[in-house]
């Protein structure tokens, strides 16, 4: 075991340079504050903030929150507000990561079975609407068009997952997104109120601006085997990583790729480059940008010739009501851009598609690429059953057909869809596929069969979550199944598809989901997710942090003051059986299968007797025994207090054949408390351990405080053959893996 501190000298260069950052501070608070960031412009923003009904939940929330924030501290320099509004802009990000501290829960067990689907083989792809570089976002007349359409389309009797319902009209979804959702509230709300003691908070109206924070829980971050398989360049003869993924075989994009030969980056700012890189030679070879429209860029997908960007946005428009009067429309989009990159210097766009809703996530298996968006409904008062397209999506400006679009045969209390499309690469301007789920507020798990959409159901005496599964070969979505489970999944990783089967491992409280005593529970489900095998009441009083699976193994950590990690039997899906249980100082957040018989564990070292962090944990299980799992080896970082690993595993470079593991993380000044970022490159040798390969800090890059926590987000780590390069937002840094990663080359823009 290895107590690790950073360096001294990179600590005493960061406060040098963080006192000069003071003094500019301490002059700038000299400065006159603009007339538009007065209180009482600042109160219009916070009016602004809560009277916008068509933007989203969680930014509208966040700028009101901001305008308050800002209105009672007026007096300070406005040099200062460029970083408050760094923050602002990193919510979403932020929002993305939350981990609930309600965890939790759920009722008794319930075993809900689902009939599988019929493949509906009548789909037609989409129409189409192709776009340029330069294309302006579609304006209210064109959606207008929807509704002049809608009443001609004619649902088709589509079969779909026990407990959920096609629309067979677009009345009929209207009754459902407002009518039923509203009641269904009400109901839950005079329960609550009983339970409570007669305090419920106020919900208001609608109920799609108060689960915007749940759904995006883990958008974008916010997923069976994953990692970072090496590639191999064209000739099979230079190795190169490739993005950390939740399931092996099944693509997530990022903001940086590398194909072996090229790096390919993209910036927040809307630039992308195409870099050539050979050792430490860098050079931009490709370059475009995407300033000239008002998306905001997701990610990115490299496939050979074939790049493609996702983006998100947002627009608004006035439709002529009659006797003078216009009534604004606005919406969320996502988009993806195709581009043609088979000559680098020139980047040829050859198809755009998009759909309703902000962006959820996206996933790429082989030639089709997946999109997932939250749509929120316009507010009732503003909506007209004559008018689908104010609560029913669009994907390429054309309404999904109400059977289309699935609800909940017992009414949820969101009325939020979750809108699934697919895209083949072949013709990236069409949409070939698209469902939508009403009162879907959750996570996704994507595994190379499925699709599941999982959220957190509070109307009963606990917890439950409900899970739909659909199928998505070949671009084809399906609804199959629907079922729950007791208690709060954590994440992603806490589910897994198995020989047909899904494990889940879940946090229920007993005494209710506002409070009670916690234990932890595993289920089976088979493929109509229906119960097939489950243990109940682990690890009492503790919650779970993280989880992995491998075949008919299973493994989680959970934690209070201690960290148990238990080791399951999977191989009996009617009967799973904890095999062991190890408890160890402070908890690990993330797990990653690391070689032959080892698990790795990213998490913090806790003080047993008081909880309190003591450093950022690096864990080495051997797992050659289920039965007796050993902590072999670990090191802890005291300095560090942030480490991005924990809230987004894409941002993490792992690759156990490689033998090499690195991310980004920070500390807190001192003085100024401001973040100082590095990023670090480790390795594991069985006779010595963790082994430190690079420090190196990325603070120059990270620009003043409130942004750096944007740029530790936006860091990325690779390797092409044996060189390293550190990419962030600023440039890239090439370092010699076999000269102990000397700095050999950089490049900055």
């Amino acid at each position: 075991m290895k107590d690790e501190n950073f360096n001294d000298n990179q600590m005493q260069d960061e406060n040098n340079r963080h006192e000069i950052i003071q003094k500019i501070r301490e002059s700038a608070d000299k400065e006159k504050i603009p007339e538009s960031l007065n209180p009482e412009n600042l109160d219009r923003l916070l009016e602004q903030g809560k009277n916008s009904k068509g933007r989203n939940g969680k930014w509208r929330d966040a700028a009101a929150d901001f305008a308050f924030r800002y209105r009672k501290t007026a007096g300070v320099a406005a040099a200062c507000v460029i970083l408050v509004v760094a923050a602002v802009n990193l919510m979403p990000l932020m929002n993305l990561n939350y981990r609930s501290e309600n965890k939790a829960d759920s009722a008794q067990s319930m075993d809900t079975s689902s009939e599988a689907a019929k493949q509906d083989t009548g789909a037609e792809d989409s129409a189409a609407s192709g776009g340029d570089m330069g294309a302006e976002p579609k304006d209210s007349k064109d959606m207008a068009k929807a509704d002049e359409a809608a009443p001609e389309k004619k649902s088709e009797d589509k079969e779909t997952a026990e407990g959920y319902i096609a629309g067979s009209s677009y009345e009929e979804l209207y009754e459902q997104i407002y009518t039923e959702t509203e009641n269904a509230r009400k109901e839950w709300e005079q329960k609550r109120m009983v339970d409570t003691g007669g305090y419920v908070e106020e919900s208001g109206g609608s109920s799609a601006s108060k689960n915007d924070a749940a759904a995006s829980t883990e958008a974008a971050v916010a997923e069976d085997t994953a990692g970072t398989a090496a590639g191999y360049a064209a000739g099979g003869e230079t190795d190169f990583s490739s993005t950390n993924v939740r399931t092996e075989g099944v693509d997530e994009g990022d903001i940086v790729k590398t194909d072996g030969s090229y790096i390919y980056t993209l910036t927040g700012s809307g630039t992308l480059r195409i870099v050539s890189a050979d050792g430490g030679s860098l050079s931009v070879v490709g370059q475009t940008s995407l300033d000239d429209l008002t998306d905001s860029i997701q990610e990115m997908y490299v496939d050979g010739n074939t790049l493609c960007v996702v983006t998100s946005g947002y627009d608004s428009g006035l439709e002529w009501q009659g006797d003078e009067t216009y009534m604004v429309n606005s919406r969320d989009f996502i988009r993806l851009y195709t581009y043609d990159i088979t000559d680098k210097s020139k980047i040829t766009l050859k198809g755009m598609v998009e759909q309703d809703g902000g962006y959820y996530s996206t996933r790429k298996v082989g030639n089709y690429v997946y999109l997932l968006s939250q749509f929120y409904p316009v507010y009732q008062g503003d909506a007209e059953e004559a008018q689908p397209r104010l609560y029913v999506p669009s994907v390429n400006n054309e309404l999904l057909d109400s059977s289309d679009v699935l609800y909940p045969a017992v009414p949820q209390m969101e009325n939020g869809q979750l809108v699934i499309s697919s895209v083949n690469l072949e013709k990236p301007d069409k949409i070939q596929e698209s469902k939508s789920l009403i009162g879907a507020s959750g996570r996704c798990y994507v595994s190379r069969e499925s699709i599941y959409i999982f959220g957190e159901d509070y109307r009963g005496e606990e917890m439950r979550t409900r899970i739909v599964r659909f199928s998505y070969k070949d671009g084809e979505i399906q609804a199959r199944a629907a079922g729950e489970v007791n208690g709060s999944i954590n994440d992603t990783f806490s589910m897994d598809e198995y020989d047909g089967y899904l494990r889940v491992v879940a946090t229920r409280y007993k005494d209710g989901w506002w409070g009670g005593s916690m234990s932890n529970s595993l289920y089976v489900l088979d493929d109509k997710l229906k119960m097939t095998g489950k243990v109940e009441d682990l690890a009492k009083g503790e919650q779970i942090y993280s989880a992995r699976f491998m075949g008919n193994t299973g493994y989680f950590v959970t934690y209070r003051q201690m960290d148990p990690l238990f080791s399951v039997d999977l191989s009996d899906p009617a009967d799973p059986k904890i095999l062991g249980e190890l408890k160890i100082t402070g908890f690990s957040e993330y797990l990653h299968f690391y070689g032959e018989n080892k698990l790795l564990g990213i998490g913090w070292e806790t003080d047993p007797d008081t909880g309190e962090r003591k450093g950022l944990k690096l864990s080495l299980f051997d797992i050659s025994n289920p039965a007796d799992v050993k902590e072999i080896d670990k090191m802890v970082l005291k300095n560090v207090e942030f480490c991005q690993a924990m809230y987004d595993y894409k941002s993490i470079l792992i690759d156990p054949e490689e033998n090499i593991l690195g991310f980004g993380m920070g500390i807190y000044d001192k003085k100024t408390y401001d973040l100082q970022g590095y990023y670090g490159v480790f390795t594991y040798d069985s006779e010595d351990g963790f082994q430190k390969l690079l420090y190196q800090s990325v603070s120059k890059w990270m620009g003043s405080s409130g942004g750096g926590y944007r740029e530790l987000s936006d860091m990325r780590g690779i390797y092409i053959g044996n060189t390293f390069y550190l990419c962030g937002s600023s440039g890239i840094s090439a370092f010699d893996r076999e000269k102990e990663y000397e700095n050999c080359g950089n490049l900055e823009w």
